[in-house]
């Protein structure tokens, strides 16, 4: 079972359409205020649910875990039902499957700005340089709805959706080009968090087989 990050880093993931009527109504501008949200968005710890789903609906996969997140580095611990951990510090990720008893190491590089994971991890990333923002209309007090489309015309992802509470993520969804649709939610929200870096270390058992992806 792959993760939605592991999709993310791979730029094969993409996000649920959000509706754009009567959005041109909202006088905010929707990049500043993701920007704003996003600055902020650090020293968060929390657990998540995912539920990827196929274009007509029918569940595909499910997982649950944590995530810890100190800007620039990601850690994504999927705990059931296989284990898996992400990694990330700056353009750097390791993927480890200890049911596999492997490690992959990937080199983001400049593509990083481009994927999802990146505005979770970047402390200045360019919104308008490679997104298109909108900003729904709420349907809750302090709930806020943004879509994020890719300009790349070579993006795997179609749009992103990131749903805020106050300043608190609730949830992303994402949907590619063939419909299919990931979900996350997130529970047990911990922001401001000072997370040591530790968390953001490993040490693998021996034996362990390291590939380049």
């Amino acid at each position: 079972m792959k993760s939605w990050f592991l999709l993310a880093i791979s730029l094969s993931c993409a996000l649920f359409a959000a509706q754009s009527t009567a959005e041109d109504d909202n006088p905010e501008d929707p990049q500043a205020a993701l920007a704003a949200k996003l600055v902020v968005l650090d020293g968060v710890r929390t657990e998540f649910s995912q539920r990827i789903n196929d274009a007509q609906g029918f569940l595909l996969e499910e997982s649950v875990g944590t995530l810890h997140l100190q800007k620039p580095n990601f850690r994504w611990d999927v705990e059931a039902p296989f284990p898996q951990t992400i990694l990330a510090r700056g353009d750097a990720v390791e993927i480890y499957d200890p049911d596999l008893e492997q490690v992959t190491e990937r080199t983001i590089g400049e593509s990083l700005d481009r994927t999802p994971l990146a505005l979770l991890t970047s402390a200045d990333l360019d919104l308008g340089a490679h997104f298109d923002v909108t900003l729904a209309p709420a349907a809750l007090a302090g709930r806020q709805r943004f879509a994020l489309y890719p300009k790349a015309d070579d993006a795997l992802f179609e749009r992103l959706e990131l749903i805020f509470i106050d300043e608190q993520l609730s949830s992303l969804v994402i949907i590619d080009h063939a419909g299919q649709q990931t979900q996350i939610r997130f529970a047990e929200y911990e922001p401001h968090q000072v997370i040591q870096s530790s968390v953001f270390e490993l040490e693998y058992p021996p034996g362990t087989d390291f590939v380049r992806g």
